[in-house]
């Protein structure tokens, strides 16, 4: 080694005929300065052409580093251990160095440059320091934290005059950035001090060296890496050499700020091969804390949708989304169709927090026909809502104003709900040891349109379904709790008061209207033991527990109910944890009238680490009196002495798989009500697998027989084969059997879904199949009609996915496919 030498200073005593070298010049005083280049330089192996590109071959990475690498991937790069220097200083060694009286200087023979973390090698080095200029000959390397450069020569030009400050071009160069497994080659390459860079003649890829499957290239590229942004000029997408995308213009992010520019193009194919839909969204950062996204949305028979969202943070008024859809001239209906979405949500203040969602649309069918996906909708009512809440350890304040949207022409305007303008509720609770008492104070207004024209007829409302009212709700209660580690007594007392005004526009002859009060004593006992011991399951070791539940509620029934609305109240859902709810009912507009005993037991399998391995629950309700108080006055009391029986089930025999059923077995007329069990598998290999099957019975009085309302049963699985492909396939049939004369499905096959997926390093496919029998109207011969898609999507790793959402797709038909595991850069 013949000298290393210092460019940041002047020499010590520099002849007088000279004049002081500039900071590119080099400094007669020689400094020893260690470059400890052992991760850049000869650790990669002759066999390896990508080697100075900081990639490795899978046999040079270490196991950990293997482990995380799919099958399908030959190597990973590797960042380059380059330990910065901590000041401003510019260092070069060299074998030989001269400097001549115009202060121009000459280095040669393994020429290594450092500033910051960026050091640069090349055979010789030359500095003009008139001109400000030095140029580099040989295989030119440039190294840094974050990117690898390759070149035949290069020329750097100070701009500044600190060391470094300037540009430096590379000619012919060959580039990777190893923590976003790029690469790429440019003719030109002039990366600056301001951390922009700008290629001409320039290619991309996300692909491993060696092979590029696909390519982007450009006439000129721009990197501005302080802004996380790029872009390109006569943009090409080759795939296998192949053109198959152009683009005059494309900006697009290099990291993971946000930028303005196109996002990726969505597009669908029909059964026949032609082009079903098209979006291509472009998106727009506003400001730090605001964006949007426009998006012209093509759909086949509809025409042009225009989409806008525009999306907001702020410290006064939270997180907000305004969407605003508009068809001008739809090409089926001739009609002009729109959809406004607000939702607004944040906190103000330590206990103060804000809520809301506008809905809007044009027509009934415009999600069913104009929805971004090709799933079903079912959406009946659209809210508006918006509260706003205070909560602290004790008290909770909620202000609500609510009305909705209904869409669904088959539900008349009797049974739509109401609006609640506005909403009042205060709750405040004490815990002081065992003790707890709850107080509850809410005030209501229920009012709702009474007229409307639904499905092209004009309904009205008249007698009850015609009445509004304002309701004040005042519950109180107080429990003690008696606790230890193996049980639990809780004793509770609760004094429920409702007072009404009900009114109505017309003239009521047959319903009550004016004031209604009612008030009615809660007290109920609940209780419950944990029993426990050891067992095993062959060689398993397991820890069984015994928890058998006692609930008892008793409240006498309130007359005059009947003349109540139901303005907020349904039965509740059957369920085994509805047994312990200790009412009827959901919602404030009926106090039932109880007198009943809730009876339950669950065990359970514990593995040594505390794993639930086997869950089972069984219990009933037994009545002690008749319930009088129903939700409408033509609902005959209930005189059953006991419920039905409800069981759930939920077994992990292994990992990987789950399997559950719950049952509600009818004991008077020996059948289940309902019946669901299904099974679930998914392991780590991105193999997941869903079985289930959903029935639900009830009792026909025309005929003392028994009717099957839903009878279903649903098959999906999403099944890896290896690291590159993968199966998709669904199933949803319909196993009701139907009376000659009742509407049924146009096909018993609901809904099929097939597909197929491959990838590899840098890119992945797939490629669905969806056969839907969506809702027909009610002058349909069938209850559904039959639609046919083909999906297909193209993920080129690292840049973007191109075609339809199969992703979302497979996720709302595959239970667990939103945990799969991915591939990407």
């Amino acid at each position: 080694m013949a000298d290393v030498s210092h460019f940041d200073e002047p020499p010590a005593q520099p002849p007088a005929s000279t004049p002081a070298p500039s900071a590119m010049a080099v400094s007669v005083r020689y400094l020893l300065v260690p470059l400890l280049l052992s991760p850049v330089l000869g650790a990669h192996g002759e066999d390896n052409p990508a080697a100075s590109l900081n990639w490795y071959t899978r046999s040079q990475l270490t196991a950990a580093e293997q482990a995380k690498l799919p099958s399908y991937c030959s190597g990973d790069y590797r960042r380059s251990k380059i330990e910065a220097l901590d000041d401003r200083r510019l260092i070069a060694e060299a074998d030989e160095s001269r400097i001549d009286s115009n202060g121009d200087a000459l280095l040669s023979g393994n020429v290594v440059m450092q500033h910051g973390s960026y050091q640069l090698h090349s055979s010789a080095a030359h500095w003009r320091n008139d001109l400000r200029q030095a140029w580099f000959d040989g295989e030119v390397s440039l190294y840094s934290d974050d990117v690898v450069v390759n070149s035949d020569s290069a020329s750097f030009q100070e701009t500044g005059p600190e060391p470094g400050d300037g540009s430096l071009t590379l000619n012919s160069a060959e580039y990777s950035l190893p923590d976003r497994h790029m690469r790429g080659s440019a003719e030109s390459m002039t990366t600056s001090s301001d951390g922009t860079v700008n290629l001409e003649d320039a290619t991309m890829t996300y692909c491993e060296p060696g092979r590029n499957d696909w390519e982007m290239a450009a006439s000129n590229i721009y990197l501005d890496q302080e802004k996380g942004v790029g872009s390109a000029w006569h943009t090409r997408l080759r795939f296998y050499n192949v053109p198959i995308l152009y683009i005059p213009y494309y900006r697009f992010p290099i990291d993971d700020q946000r930028t303005t520019g196109f996002l990726d193009p969505v597009f669908g194919i029909n059964s026949n091969g032609s082009l079903s839909e098209l979006k291509l969204p472009f998106y727009l950062n506003l400001a730090a804390n605001a964006d949007a996204t426009l998006t012209p949305h093509y759909l086949d028979d509809h025409g042009w949708i225009w989409e806008n969202q525009f999306r907001h943070k702020s410290a006064t008024f939270g997180d907000g989304e305004l969407n605003y859809n508009y068809l001008n001239k739809d090409s089926t209906t001739e009609e002009e169709r729109w959809l406004l979405n607000i939702t607004q949500r944040g906190t103000f203040g330590e206990h103060w927090s804000h809520r809301w969602v506008y809905n809007k649309i044009s027509d009934d069918d415009y999600l069913a026909d104009l929805n971004s996906s090709v799933s079903l909708d079912r959406t009946t009512h659209l809210p508006r809502r918006g509260v706003v809440a205070y909560a602290d350890d004790n008290k909770t304040l909620d202000f609500t104003v609510e009305s909705f949207q209904t869409i669904d022409p088959d539900i008349d305007l009797s049974n739509r709900p109401y609006r609640r303008l506005p909403d009042l509720r205060l709750g405040y609770q004490l815990r002081d040891s065992e003790w707890q008492t709850t107080h509850v104070v809410e005030g209501t207004r229920f009012t709702r349109d009474h007229e409307a024209i639904i499905d092209g007829s004009a309904q009205t409302l008249t007698g009850f379904d015609a009445l509004d009212g304002d309701r004040l709700v005042a519950d109180n209660g107080v429990f003690y709790r008696l606790e230890n580690s193996w049980g639990y007594l809780m004793p509770g007392a609760e004094y429920r008061y409702r007072q009404y005004d009900l009114y109505s526009d017309e003239d009521l002859t047959d319903t009550r209207s004016g004031e209604v009060h009612l008030g009615a004593a809660r007290y109920s006992l609940d209780s419950g033991i944990t029993l426990e011991r050891t067992t095993a399951l062959g060689s398993l070791p397991l820890r069984q527990t015994l928890e058998p539940r006692l609930y008892w509620v008793r409240s006498p029934a309130q007359g005059d109910q009947e003349y109540i609305p139901t303005f907020d109240t349904r039965r509740t859902t059957v369920s085994y944890d509805s047994l312990f709810r200790g009412d009827r009912f959901t919602g404030q507009d009926r106090l039932a009238d109880l007198n009943q005993l809730s009876m339950g037991v669950t065990t359970r399998l514990l593995t040594e680490e505390g794993d639930e391995w086997l869950k089972f629950s069984m219990g009933r309700v037994t009545y002690f009196d008749s319930r009088k108080v129903q939700l409408t006055s033509d609902d005959l009391p209930e005189n059953l002495g006991t419920s039905s029986i409800l069981s759930e089930t939920e077994w992990h025999p292994w990992r990987s798989w789950a399997l559950y059923q719950m049952t509600e077995w009818d004991s008077y007329q020996n059948y289940a009500r309902q019946n669901r069990y299904g099974v679930t598998y998914r392991n780590e290999h991105n193999q997941m697998l869903n079985l289930a099957s959903n029935r639900v019975q009830e009792e026909n009085a025309d005929y003392d027989g028994i009717d099957t309302t839903l009878y279903q049963a649903d098959a999906g699985a999403f099944w890896a084969l290896n690291d590159s492909w993968a199966l998709t396939g669904r199933v949803l049939k319909d196993l009701k059997s139907y009376d000659t004369d009742e509407r049924r499905p146009v096909s018993p096959w609901l809904e099929t879904l097939a597909g197929v997926e491959y990838q590899n390093c840098c890119w992945r496919v797939q490629m669905l199949y969806r056969n839907m029998s969506p809702t027909a109207d009610d002058d349909a011969e069938f209850s559904t009609y039959q639609r046919h898609s083909l999906m297909f999507s193209f993920q080129l790793k690292g840049l973007g996915t191109f075609g339809s959402s199969t992703d979302s797709t497979i996720s709302q038909s595959i239970k667990g496919y939103t945990k799969r595991s991915y591939h990407d850069y």
